[in-house]
C-alpha cells in the first residue's frame, strides 16, 4: 500500500488547500490524523523521520493503566487509562494483547503488598473487571521462573496489555489513509507559514529522501497541530514560543528468554531506591524497564547511558539471583523520551502524565499523556480545534479507529497465525498470505514474527533506509543479537529487489545501519 508510487502521488497533491495538518507521526499525531480522516476532513499528516521514529516505537510495550500513577494520586489518568485499555483489548484484533503480572511478596515487603493490593483493587473497579488474585508461594515461582525465593511468601496477580507499539502506530496510519487521509513520512516542516497578520496558517516542508521534486513545498490548512512529543519546544520556537516541556528518558534492556526466563511480567521494586520497574516477556525475549531521568540533550536518537545500564542490571540480578544477567547476556537497549509537561516536580517519577492542548498564534500544540489514551488526546485536540474546522464537526474518543479485515482463508493458516498478522496488518492480512512465499510463512526462530513480514513490509510500509525495516517494521535490530545483522543476507535476498536498491546502495545502507544500531541500540559507550 505505501510504496513509491504512494509517495510520489502523496507528494505531489502536497500543494492543495487542507482542512488540517498534523505535525508528527508518532501515537498521537497517528490518532488525530485517523480520527479527523473518518470525519471526512481533508487532513495530511508530516513525520519529518520515519513514522514512529521516536518515543512511538522506544516504549515499554505495554498498554496499561499506569498502576504506578495511583501513588502520585494522578487517578483521573489511570481510570482513562483503564479504559482504553479494555476497549483497545476490544478492538485491535489481537494487536494488543492481555498480559498477566506478578507483584511478588515478601516477608519484608509488606507495607508494599498492602499497597499494591489497594492499587490492583482501585484498577478492576474503574473498569469494572474484577481480574487479579493472590498467588502462593509456589503459584508465584511457577510465574516466574529463577524468582528470589529468600523470603518469599507468593504475590499479586493482575492484568495489563502488552503491544509492538510501532505496529499500532503504523496501523493507525494506515486504516487513516484508508479512511481518506494523506500521510507521508521523511516530510520534515522547516518553517511556519504565517498570515499578514502572524497567525500559522500553514508550513513549508522539505522532501528528506532526496527524490522528490520539487524538495520544498508550501501547504496550507485551516489549522495547523504539533504533535511532535518531544520535540514540541523546538517547533514552537518558530513562534517564540518558551519551553514548557520536561523531557524523561526511559531506557530498556532486552535479553533471551533462556537469560531471564518468564511466564508473566513481573512488577518489581529497585533495591537500591525502591522505585518499580517490570520485566515483560515480549516476543520469546525479557525486557527490562524502565528508567525515569531528566534528558535536556536535544537530538533525533535517543541512547541508554552507562549508569542507566548498572541500575537495570542491579534490578534484574536482584529479582532474579538464580539468573545473574551481565553485560554480556544484553541483545538491545534503546531508549524513548516522554514529553512531560513540566511543573517542576523534585523527581521525575512525580510528574503528572496528563496532557496539554493550548493555542499560540494559530499553532496548536498537544503534548503529555501516554501510548494508552491516545484515541482520548486525539478526541480533545480536534474538539479544540472544531471551531475552525468545516461544519464544526465534533468527536468522540469512543469512535473505533481500525478498519477490520473480513475472516476469510483461515482455512488455508492456522488461526492463531491469521489472527496474529490480521492485527498488525487489518485490511491488508489476506493479501500478504495471497503473495507470500509459503516457505517464508514460517517464524524467524525463536521469535513469532514471520520471514514474509520482511517482502511485505519493503513493499508496502514506506520503507525508506534500512532502519526502517529492522527497527521498527520487523524488529530483528532489537530481538536478535548484532542487531540481526548475522541475518543480512536471508534479509537481502527477501527485500532488496522490492526495495530497488543496488548493490551499492545495499552496502551503504547495511553499514548506516550498522552504525545506527552500534550508537544507539547496544551498549552505551
Amino acid at each position: 500500500m505505501l510504496n513509491q508510487t504512494w509517495r510520489e502521488q502523496t507528494w505531489s497533491d502536497l500543494d492543495q488547500p487542507w482542512d488540517l495538518i498534523v505535525i508528527g507521526g508518532g501515537i498521537t499525531g497517528a490518532g488525530i490524523f485517523n480520527q479527523a480522516a473518518q470525519k471526512g476532513l481533508r487532513v495530511l499528516l508530516l513525520e519529518a523521520n520515519d513514522f514512529a521514529f521516536g518515543t512511538s516505537s522506544r516504549s515499554s510495550k505495554l498498554v496499561h493503566g499506569g498502576i504506578r500513577y495511583l501513588k502520585n494520586r494522578q487517578f483521573d489518568v489511570v481510570l482513562e487509562s483503564v479504559k482504553e485499555r479494555e476497549r483497545m483489548l476490544r478492538e485491535s484484533d489481537g494487536l494488543v494483547d492481555p498480559l498477566a503480572f506478578v507483584f511478588p511478596a515478601y516477608e519484608h515487603n509488606a507495607r508494599d503488598v498492602k499497597m499494591m493490593q489497594m492499587g490492583v483493587t482501585i484498577y478492576d473497579l474503574m473498569v469494572p473487571k474484577w481480574q487479579h488474585n493472590t498467588l502462593n508461594q509456589h503459584q508465584a515461582q511457577e510465574n516466574l521462573p529463577g524468582l528470589n525465593g529468600t523470603s518469599l511468601i507468593g504475590g499479586i496477580k493482575y492484568y495489563d496489555a502488552i503491544v509492538d507499539d510501532s505496529q499500532l502506530v503504523l496501523r493507525v496510519i494506515t486504516d487513516g489513509i484508508r479512511f481518506g487521509g494523506s500521510a507521508i513520512n521523511y516530510a520534515r516542516v522547516v518553517q511556519l507559514s504565517k498570515s499578514a497578520s502572524g497567525t500559522v496558517e500553514g508550513v513549508i516542508v522539505e522532501d528528506k529522501s532526496g527524490k522528490m521534486t520539487p524538495s520544498q513545498v508550501e501547504v496550507r490548512a485551516r489549522v495547523v497541530v504539533n504533535a511532535t512529543g518531544p520535540w514540541s519546544d523546538e517547533l514552537r520556537e518558530h513562534i517564540h514560543g518558551s519551553a514548557r516541556l520536561r523531557r524523561l528518558r526511559g531506557s530498556h534492556l532486552i535479553f533471551s528468554r533462556e537469560a531471564i526466563p518468564l511466564n508473566a511480567a513481573v512488577t518489581m521494586l529497585h533495591p537500591r531506591d525502591n522505585r518499580a520497574l517490570f520485566a515483560i516477556p515480549w516476543e520469546n525475549r525479557t525486557l527490562i524497564g524502565t528508567t525515569d531521568l531528566d534528558h535536556d540533550l536535544y537530538e533525533d536518537e535517543t541512547r541508554i547511558t552507562v549508569d542507566e545500564i548498572a541500575y537495570l542490571l542491579e534490578a534484574a540480578r536482584h529479582a532474579f539471583p538464580e539468573h545473574p544477567v551481565s553485560e554480556a547476556d544484553i541483545i538491545s537497549t534503546f531508549s524513548g523520551l516522554r514529553p512531560v509537561i513540566n511543573t517542576n516536580a523534585a523527581h521525575p517519577s512525580l510528574e503528572s502524565r496528563a496532557h496539554k492542548i493550548w493555542r499560540e498564534e494559530g499553532l496548536v500544540t498537544v503534548t503529555g499523556g501516554k501510548l494508552t489514551i491516545f484515541r482520548v488526546m486525539a478526541a480533545d485536540v480536534l474538539n479544540f480545534c472544531a471551531p475552525q474546522l468545516p461544519g464544526r464537526p465534533k468527536f468522540h474518543h469512543r469512535a473505533p479507529c481500525f478498519i477490520h479485515p473480513q475472516p476469510l482463508d483461515r482455512q488455508n493458516h492456522a488461526n492463531l497465525q491469521w489472527g496474529l498478522m490480521a492485527g498488525r496488518l487489518g485490511m491488508d492480512v489476506n493479501a500478504f498470505f495471497q503473495q507470500s512465499d509459503p516457505e517464508d510463512l514460517a517464524p524467524i526462530e525463536p521469535i513469532n514474527l514471520l520471514w514474509a513480514e520482511l517482502s511485505w513490509a519493503a513493499k508496502n510500509e514506506a520503507v525508506l533506509h534500512l532502519d526502517d525495516l529492522l527497527l521498527r517494521r520487523v524488529r530483528l535490530g532489537i530481538l536478535f543479537p548484532n542487531g540481526g545483522l548475522d541475518l543480512i543476507e536471508q534479509v537481502r535476498t527477501r527485500v532488496q529487489s522490492h526495495l530497488g536498491w543496488s548493490d551499492a546502495t545495499w552496502a551503504a545502507e547495511v553499514e548506516r545501519y550498522r552504525e545506527i544500531w552500534q550508537e544507539n541500540y547496544y551498549l552505551s559507550n
